[in-house]
């Protein structure tokens, strides 16, 4: 089971429909089962498409990220299912979100509110998108910040940990704002609470740097200028034949302000 996460920073990009294209025609190589992509926006202005909404008042609208990439894997012949969670504004004109693609049918799709506030018009706002299929529950996250005074990361993580299944397989896919650099944060945290980076098991892998230039929420401080802040996590033993950025400007072009980060793994009998 292929397993890719990625921050797409989508329509903040410059030349994004080409960069949708370009990831498409990644992903057609790459063949994960499971995509994993946060700040999957649309703008306030774009038409209103009648689609069902995953929120009540906010409708789907016609330039929506997950949308346009899902029509670009048909127009391809990739057969991805695709769900899509609006979770707050972003940059004060798009319905930022958190989307998932995934090869097997989606058997359950739920959510949970990390943040204490549920202020949509609040970038701290946070939520987990969370899909079951036969292989397992995925869960999609873009958390907070460690030091955040109002909405610190250690206490939506702990929500999350509370809420998630108990006796299936969880993936935890996404930009955890936590580099696996520094000690005593938010990476250890995860990892105390029992879950296993797939990075670390892995037999092969590369740096496994996720952002290596500064990004907003990280353009300040004393912190490493290369960081590995976005991760696959499985709340059990896995095997994990790889791990490895993508979108790096090495195997497949750079389309954001983040690397994506892809393992290939599989469950230990």
């Amino acid at each position: 089971m292929k397993l890719l996460t990625l921050n797409t920073h989508s329509l903040e990009e410059k030349a994004m429909r080409v960069k949708q294209v370009e990831f498409v025609k990644a992903i057609a190589a790459l063949d994960p089962d499971v995509i994993a992509l946060q700040e999957v926006n649309q703008t306030f202005a774009a038409d209103d498409m009648q689609e069902p909404s995953a929120r009540p008042g906010v409708p789907f609208r016609e330039d929506n990220h997950a949308y346009m990439l899902h029509q670009l894997m048909k127009q391809q012949g990739l057969r991805y299912e695709m769900v899509w969670l609006p979770v707050k504004t972003g940059y004060s004109r798009y319905d930022e979100g958190l989307a998932f693609f995934t090869k097997k049918k989606i058997l359950e799709v739920r959510s949970t509110l990390l943040s204490q506030q549920d202020d949509y018009d609040d970038f701290r706002t946070r939520r987990s998108l969370e899909v079951k299929t036969e292989d397992g529950w995925f869960v999609n996250v873009h958390m907070g910040w460690w030091n955040d005074a109002l909405e610190p990361f250690a206490g939506q993580w702990k929500k999350l940990a509370k809420a998630l299944p108990q006796n299936e397989p969880v993936y935890v896919l996404g930009d955890f704002n936590a580099d696996a650099q520094v000690r005593g944060e938010g990476y250890d945290l995860v990892r105390a609470s029992g879950f296993f980076d797939l990075y670390e098991e892995a037999q092969a892998k590369d740096d496994g740097m996720t952002v290596v230039q500064e990004i907003d929420g990280w353009r300040e401080g004393d912190h490493p200028k290369k960081m590995r802040i976005d991760h696959l996590f499985s709340s059990r033993p896995v095997a994990v034949a790889s791990c490895r950025t993508v979108f790096n400007g090495i195997n497949e072009p750079v389309i954001s302000d983040h690397f994506g980060l892809m393992a290939i793994v599989n469950p230990v009998e």
